[in-house]
Order: structure tokens, then C-alpha cells, then sequence
């Protein structure tokens, strides 16, 4: 599943909240946003291409671009403004070859976020979303025979082509996160807190080269990767005033 296939699963949940709101009679609102503490799960993409050209002469299976994601995260109303920060892991799985080389990929996020609730009802708050961290990729490349490489600063080559049984390379970039969501409060009738559900979606994009790393050392020539590309999550957790 690709980039484009993933903002038109991010637009079609977007606007199926929308048009449920618009069904109740919310409009602009003038209600108060609510807080909100959620766990979320969803997929997210990742260009692989400059991982897989540095990892193909070394006898590594080419590595997925999809990813499944779960996180947690939050945010503080303060008049319509949603400051608040997430957390999200991304499994983009493990790949081997029949010569006992196998790799895996997988990636780590933090970010702050603020929103501005453009929809506050009582129930329902739609938002643009911006974030600001740091992200996390890492490469774990395995090999049955054992044979590693000593080099004090390796090469992300040098790693590729004798990782020993395992060895696990680190990329740290900068990150931001364009995107959007909607909330919904479910609570009984005249009741400030409830369970929320929602929808997330966007772009990550990294700004930065990598920085790579392995075991505290650092890991020379890596390729520019970073965890970026579109995503999109459901949400549920609690809410309230």
C-alpha cells in the first residue's frame, strides 16, 4: 500500500466524521474543547529505497515500506488551543533470504504537539495538528554465520557486510508531523468525562541527514533515511472538562 493509497484512507475517515457531525447539527461550535489522554494504532510508510540500495551487495532481502504504528498520546485544552505530545512505534517487519541473512526494521517517535480545534462542540473538537521531536530508525541486520566486523568507526557498508550475529543500527533525525485529526466524546447525558474516539492523519517529514550509530559508536557514510512519509491512526482513550 502506497503513500497515495494511505492520505485517501486518511481523507475518507476524515470526511466520515465530518459528515457524521454535520448529521448531528454541529457546526463551528462554541463549546470548550475537552482533554484528551489516548492509545492509537494505524499504518505509516517509509521510503526504504537508500536502505535497500546499501543493504542488495551485501545479501540482505529488500526491506517493506508499510509499517504498522502504535503510540500514545495527548493534549491540554487551553481556550481552543490542543498543546499536548505523542509517542509511536512503527513495525515495518522482518525480511530473510535462504542464505541466513535476516533484517528488520523498525522506528520510534517523540513529538510535542499543538492543534487548534476549528470544530469544538460539546462532543466533537476537528483539528490541524503540527509536531515538532525527534525520531528513531532502527536497522537490526543478522547473519547465521557470525562474521562481524571490528572497525572501531564502521561504515554503514562495513556493518551491512559483516553484521556478526546481530547487530543493530541506529539513525537519529529530526522530525515533524503535518496533519490532522477528529475527536469524539462519548458520555452520558450532562457528564464531563467520557471515552473518546478519533482519527489521526498526515505526513512525517525529517528536514536532516541521519545520524547513525551502533552499540555507542558512531556508524560512518549511512544512507539518508528517516522515518517519514504519510500515516493514519484510530484513537480511543478518555476525555474530558
Amino acid at each position: 500500500m502506497g503513500p497515495r493509497t494511505v492520505l485517501q484512507l486518511a481523507g475518507m475517515a476524515l470526511v466520515a466524521v465530518s459528515t457524521n457531525a454535520s448529521a448531528q447539527g454541529a457546526g463551528a461550535g462554541v463549546g470548550r474543547p475537552f482533554h484528551a489522554l489516548v492509545l492509537s494504532t494505524g499504518m505509516g510508510t517509509m521510503s526504504v529505497d537508500a536502505l535497500n540500495a546499501r543493504m542488495a551487495p551485501s545479501q540482505f532481502a529488500p526491506l517493506s515500506n508499510d509499517a504498522v504504528s502504535y503510540g500514545a498520546s495527548g493534549y491540554l485544552a487551553v481556550g481552543r488551543a490542543l498543546l499536548g505530545a505523542e509517542v509511536a512505534r512503527a513495525a515495518f517487519g522482518e525480511e530473510g533470504l535462504n542464505n541466513g541473512r535476516t533484517n528488520e526494521l523498525s522506528a520510534l517517535h517523540g513529538l510535542a504537539t499543538a492543534s487548534y480545534a476549528l470544530v469544538s462542540t460539546e462532543r466533537l473538537s476537528i483539528f490541524p495538528q503540527l509536531g515538532v521531536g525527534l525520531g528513531r530508525d532502527e536497522v537490526a541486520l543478522r547473519d547465521r554465520a557470525g562474521t562481524g566486523t571490528s572497525a572501531a568507526q564502521p561504515t554503514f557498508d562495513e556493518v551491512a557486510q559483516a553484521p556478526g550475529a546481530e547487530s543493530v543500527v541506529s539513525g537519529r533525525h529530526l522530525l515533524y508531523s503535518f496533519g490532522g485529526g477528529a475527536d469524539y466524546l462519548v458520555s452520558r447525558a450532562g457528564a464531563s468525562r467520557g471515552v473518546v474516539l478519533g482519527v489521526r492523519a498526515g505526513l512525517l517529514a525529517s528536514p536532516n541527514r541521519t545520524t547513525w550509530t551502533r552499540d555507542g559508536q558512531s556508524v560512518l557514510a549511512g544512507p539518508d533515511a528517516a522515518a517519514s512519509g504519510p500515516y493514519v491512526r484510530v484513537v480511543v482513550g478518555l476525555g474530558g472538562r
